[in-house]
This record gives structure tokens, sequence and C-alpha cells, in this order.
């Protein structure tokens, strides 16, 4: 007689759904937090964000090199790099979720090509346009001057959020060069939302959560302010040490702001009576 589980036909029944999702505007609770900030005479602190390693390859091959970017950020155009003039080189990001997968990948990649004397010649663009350098390469345009781009590489010791350190130190050749940048600083803060759960008759218990990062960019050319939800995990890889000191931003269940707490000394509270935070809240609170 078999012991195996006996299958049947019967519907599965669904998971439980609530009722109504919650979301809540990242756009809005910046709104709110900058007001806040203003009416405090307070600023947002920056947060120092992982480099990335990257590469300034020349083009060696002595005619315009053509090929399309393995990101493809141009909408399928081509990328074009002259062999003559002033901005002659390639401009290279490597695959890899961490520096050191990063780097080790530039090491791999520059080896294999002998990118720091051949610089990018006709081999090395074969490889680009038929997909030979993708276990590699994550981006690759331009064009970029080779020494302009060259000397932004510094000498990088990055702080990871478990402790650790990663020394990232710049490699130069003739005609290739891969390395990383400083480490530029963002506006980025976490977002918690206070939930509580109880049980039959216990005290209610808050879940513990670092919330979510939002960061908040600038459009170089228009001016446009935009925001970008990163889940607490991927922050950590972000920002790295610097993650315990990016500020944090309570948020009540209707979306209004309740603290701010710049971890840098400054903790601003919504006050009881005169709303500062958040402005009048209408009849019917809609934060969306």
């Amino acid at each position: 007689m078999s012991n195996a589980p006996k299958t049947t036909n019967a519907p599965v029944n669904p998971p439980m759904q609530s009722w109504k999702e919650k979301v809540f505007s990242a756009d809005d609770i910046w709104q709110k937090v900058q007001e806040a900030l203003e009416n405090a005479g307070a600023e947002m602190p920056q947060t120092p964000r992982r480099p990335d390693v990257r590469a300034i390859v020349k083009n060696t091959s002595g005619a315009e090199a053509r090929f399309l970017n393995p990101g493809d950020h141009s909408a399928s155009k081509e990328e074009s790099i002259p062999a003559a003039g002033d901005d002659t080189a390639v401009m290279i990001m490597f695959q890899g979720d961490t520096l050191e997968e990063q780097y080790d990948n530039a090491q791999a990649l520059f080896k294999k090509y002998n990118l720091h004397e051949t610089g990018m010649d006709e081999n090395f663009i074969k490889a680009i346009r038929n997909g030979e350098a993708s276990e590699f390469l994550k981006e690759a345009y331009g064009p970029a001057p080779f020494e302009g781009q060259a000397g932004k590489l510094v000498d990088v010791s990055w702080g990871k959020a478990n402790g650790k350190t990663v020394d990232v130190e710049p490699k130069k050749g003739l005609s290739g060069a891969f390395g990383a940048r400083a480490a530029a600083t963002e506006t980025v803060f976490f977002v918690q939302v206070p939930l509580f759960v109880q049980g039959s008759s216990t005290t209610p218990e808050l879940i513990e959560s670092a919330g979510i990062a939002v960061a908040v960019a600038s459009d170089w050319q228009t001016g446009e302010v935009s925001t970008r939800p990163i889940a607490a995990s991927v922050a950590r890889d972000f920002y790295g040490e610097h993650c315990d000191n990016i500020p944090v931003v309570k948020v009540d269940m209707e979306g209004f702001l309740s603290e701010i707490d710049l971890k840098n000394g400054t903790v601003l509270t919504r006050p009881q009576e005169k709303d500062d935070f958040n402005g009048p809240k209408p009849a019917e609170a809609n934060p969306m």
C-alpha cells in the first residue's frame, strides 16, 4: 500500500487580502520633510554613497569605434568613440553587486584584453560588439577624455555595513585605467511606519523594522527633484557603515510626519497644538 500523500483537485483557498492596500507617496513625504526642516531652521544631513568601480580606455584602433552599450541606455543607438581629438576614450562600468565583485571583474577584463597597454583596439571592440566581454561589462559608453577621467580615480577605503573595509586602488597604464572615484554624498532618509501586533491579552508589540530608505535626486539639467525608494537591505550595501547615521522619518498611518531624527543630535517631533510638520489636516486625510 502506497504511503504517498493523496492529491485532490479541491480548490485551494487564496491568500487573505486586505480590504485596502496602503501606499505612501515618497514625493509627498519629502515635501512634508522639507517644510518641517524649513520651519525648524534645520537641514537634512548628506550621506556618502558607495562609489562603483569604473574604467577609462583609449580608442587605439585607428578608426572610429561604434558599438551598442551593453546597458542599452541610449535606446539602441550606437556609441561612437573617435580615434582622434580630445575625447577618444570609452567609459566602462562593471558587473557586480559589490565593490569586490566589480574590482575582480575590472582586473579580469584588463588582464584578458591587456587594456592597460593596448587600450580599445580592434580585438576589444569586437568583444564588445559580439557580447564576448559581457560577463565583465555592465556599461560601455562615451566618448570621454582619457586623462581627465583617469585623474578622477582615487584611493578609496569603503567601510561596509558589516564592519569590514574594502580598499580600491586605482590602476593606470598607457592606454587604460580603472578604479573608483571618491564617494559622493546624497540626500537619503529612512521612512518608518509604526505597526503593532497585539495578542489575546498582551501589550501591543512594535514590529521591528528599519523601514525603507528614500533617496532624493535632482536632475542636473532641469533641476527637477525625484525620489526613489530603496529596500533597507539594498541601502545597507549602498551606504555601508554610514547606514546607522541616515536620518529617520516616522510617518503615521495617515501619511503624516510624527518625528524626524536627523541622527546628529537633532530630533524634531510633531507639536500637539500647532502642526508645523504637515500643515492643516484636511477633513478627510488623504496624503496621496
